[in-house]
């Protein structure tokens, strides 16, 4: 799909792919493209929600503990005989795992993993891009039979298999937690592709998407979910949106030469999907949206892995977007790395941001020229969302405008450009994956 776990597996493939591997996939339904697709895999089936709303928090659907350990053991049985399947029919050299030993959100399938690796015995890299334990939702096993389970599945310490974090917090707390020494792959982006252009294709988005070429697009690239902090950007909006703000742009150009008119305005094009446990938040958004009076639009539906026309409808991939963008907008308040934040880099589009905590630890010092919103944002007792201090989006809003009108902004923009093809390219992931796949 399109969150990041999904776009760095498509990465790595297309590195091994290039460097003469046969590569093939394993997902749950719902992906695209898989090779093989575990239908037991699927974390949105109902026994997998059951057993990730009764396995943290508290066990309210089962009797007890142990009528709950059953059922993660009998649908670990099922993955396991799906999986050895796979391996039995592709039989790979090397597994390649993405958020099997790490994630709360379908933890049989973690077990299921741990007994096929202990008989096969197949060298397997293990990435962790979400800790259970960093998740609200996850933080707190419901009973000592689960802890016992997380303690020994994830993740689980394997005879040849090694362990990846994608940022330096993870990696730290994963040695303090376990003793598992883990590498560090951050995100990635092959800097040496063609440059994201309007074409045929995606010329039409706009009129699909309902904004006009006036507009100047603020873009939403990440999924909808509440750790994207999403509602951060809305107050900003708001003031850029202010009619004396508008007022006193018309006839200026920006700094990617679009000259502002009586009829642009700051438009909110939000690209990702809503995850199913998001639902209500997306509710929020919408109705926060418009009670704000924001020109927006939620496209989500109009975005895929890969361009595709059915029946006359277009659907578009994440990077159709870019082009039309003028700005990114990346209010996170927790990232694992940050995917759509390199995509706006190579896209040279500003940045505003939420300083997020690995943005803090392991990217800020990098010297990405980016407008900070701060790393404070308090909840909202109206609602169930978060705000900004007072007096920051006022703060926020005036930044942008300077830096959409600075003529030093697309120089900023391409030595962004430069840092991230410095330490974040192909080549570097390249170099990782051959550390993380050597044979000791």
């Amino acid at each position: 799909m399109t969150d990041g776990v999904s776009l760095e597996i498509a990465k790595r493939r297309h590195i091994l792919e290039q460097d003469g591997f046969i590569v093939a996939s394993m997902a749950g339904p719902g992906s695209s493209g898989s090779d093989f697709v575990l239908q037991s895999m699927d974390f949105n089936s109902e026994i997998a929600r059951k057993i990730a709303d009764n396995a943290f928090g508290e066990i309210s659907d089962y009797p007890n503990e142990s009528s709950l350990m059953a059922d993660i053991e009998k649908l670990s049985g099922r993955i396991e005989i799906e999986i050895n399947q796979v391996i039995n029919e592709f039989k790979p050299d090397f597994i390649l795992l993405h958020n099997i030993f790490s994630h709360g959100r379908h933890i049989a399938s973690a077990s299921a993993f741990r007994a096929v690796l202990l008989k096969h015995a197949i060298p397997t890299l293990a990435t962790h891009h979400d800790f259970y334990w960093e998740r609200n939702q996850y933080r707190y096993p419901s009973c000592s039979s689960v802890r016992a389970f997380l303690e020994l599945n994830i993740p689980p310490e394997i005879p040849g298999v090694k362990h990846a974090c994608i940022n330096s917090l993870a990696a730290s707390a994963l040695k303090e937690r376990t003793g598992i020494k883990a590498m560090v792959f951050p995100d990635t982006l092959d800097f040496d592709a063609a440059e994201w252009s309007i074409d045929s294709w995606n010329s039409r988005l706009p009129e699909d998407a309902g904004f006009s070429s006036k507009d100047i697009i603020v873009l939403q690239a990440t999924r909808i979910v509440r750790r994207k902090g999403i509602e951060l950007i809305i107050p900003v909006l708001k003031y850029l949106n202010s009619p004396e703000n508008l007022k006193k742009l018309i006839g200026k150009k920006l700094y990617n030469g679009k000259r502002i008119s009586e009829e642009s305005r700051f438009f909110y094009l939000i690209a990702g999907y809503t995850e199913k446990d998001a639902e209500d938040y997306h509710k929020s958004l919408k109705h926060l949206l418009a009670e704000e009076r924001i020109p927006h639009q939620f496209i989500g539906h109009l975005i895929a892995a890969e361009r595709n026309e059915s029946g006359g409808k277009r659907t578009y991939s994440l990077f159709d977007v870019y082009p039309h963008a003028d700005i990114v907008s990346y209010p996170s308040m927790y990232e694992g790395w940050g995917n759509q934040f390199l995509e706006a880099v190579f896209a040279r589009k500003p940045v505003m941001l939420f300083e997020y905590p690995v943005f803090k630890s392991d990217i800020r010092d990098r010297g990405y020229s980016v407008i900070s919103m701060g790393d404070r944002a308090e909840p909202d007792r109206e609602n169930d969302l978060f705000r900004l201090p007072d007096g920051k989006a006022e703060d926020i809003s005036s930044k942008v405008l300077t830096t959409l009108l600075s003529s030093k902004t697309s120089g900023l923009l391409q030595e962004n450009f430069n840092i991230g093809k410095e330490h974040n390219s192909y080549e570097a992931l390249e170099s990782l994956l051959a550390e993380g796949m050597a044979l000791s």
